[in-house]
């Protein structure tokens, strides 16, 4: 039995109009949360419709940015649950070019399920052979691969995974080229990806007028125009607001002039016009 599936035809990058991203070579699809039952075999949920499913619930900038392989070089998405003082457990969804990595972790940060798929020049999801394990050992057919994938993203999605709790949290780090190869990269607010803070409107909606907004209290990087809005970004907001004074100094410092996005080119750019100098000297 399949699921209800929704289409985001207006899906593209924020700041490139004309660049409309795709998901497993098609229009990005997403599934409806309310029609994946835990007892019914899901045959159209494929790994790559969950992962876009769990994420854009989150937040739509982390599945523009996951798609988006031209700017991000890495992305990670993590949720970790709290279950005791010296007990947790994390979930993650990662990309590094065109690999993609996602699983389940324990305290130690050892994989206890690793799935990894290969985006293809077409875009197709190719399950990966070389880097995909259940527990200690190796999964070399690839349809097991995609087995455990869909499950896992089937699990995500009944657990509304991009939900938020006393013992839950979430945290996202992107790279818009290879930094260090022991971090998972920048500690970033998505919404600060492809365009600076802005605390003219509502973070969540984008309305409002900025004498009605109210502004976190805490750290003061995030306006609402009601708690309904507040509420619905509390989940990628809560890791914004817990960041050390230096990691989210980073993050704002980084994106204050039109986003991360517009950093990362101009970094770009001037390591190009170094090259340039380098080989005519």
């Amino acid at each position: 039995m399949g699921i209800e599936l929704q289409t985001l035809a207006h899906l593209k990058v924020p700041v490139t109009v004309e660049k409309h991203l795709n998901l497993d070579g098609r229009p990005v699809r997403i599934a409806v949360p309310e029609t994946v039952l835990k007892d019914e075999e899901s045959t159209n949920l494929t790994a790559a419709i969950g992962v876009a499913t769990v994420l854009y619930q989150w937040c739509p900038d982390a599945l523009y940015a996951f798609l988006d392989l031209d700017s991000w070089f890495s992305f990670t998405w993590i949720r970790t649950i709290q279950a005791g003082e010296r007990d947790e457990t994390k979930c993650e969804i990662g990309r590094i070019k065109n690999v993609i990595t996602m699983g389940v972790l324990d305290k130690e940060e050892h994989w206890k399920v690793m799935v990894s798929y290969t985006i293809s020049e077409e875009g197709s999801w190719i399950p990966n052979t070389d880097e995909s394990m259940l527990d200690d050992q190796d999964i070399k057919d690839p349809s097991e691969i995609d087995k455990l994938g869909r499950s896992f993203v089937k699990d995500l999605i009944l657990q509304q995974a991009w939900s938020t709790g006393k013992k839950i949290r979430h945290d996202f780090f992107i790279e818009y080229a290879p930094m260090d190869a022991f971090s998972d990269g920048i500690a970033m607010n998505p919404h600060w990806l492809y365009q600076a803070i802005d605390l003219t409107k509502c973070t969540t909606c984008g309305k409002g007028e900025e004498a009605s907004l109210s502004r976190c209290s805490k750290c003061g990087t995030a306006a609402y125009c009601s708690g309904v809005c507040q509420r619905a970004d509390w989940a990628v907001h809560k890791a914004v607001c817990n960041m050390n004074m230096e990691d989210r100094g980073k993050a704002l410092h980084l994106s204050k002039d039109g986003g991360l996005v517009r950093w990362s080119r101009l970094q770009a750019q001037n390591e190009s016009i170094d090259d340039e100098v380098s080989e005519g000297e």
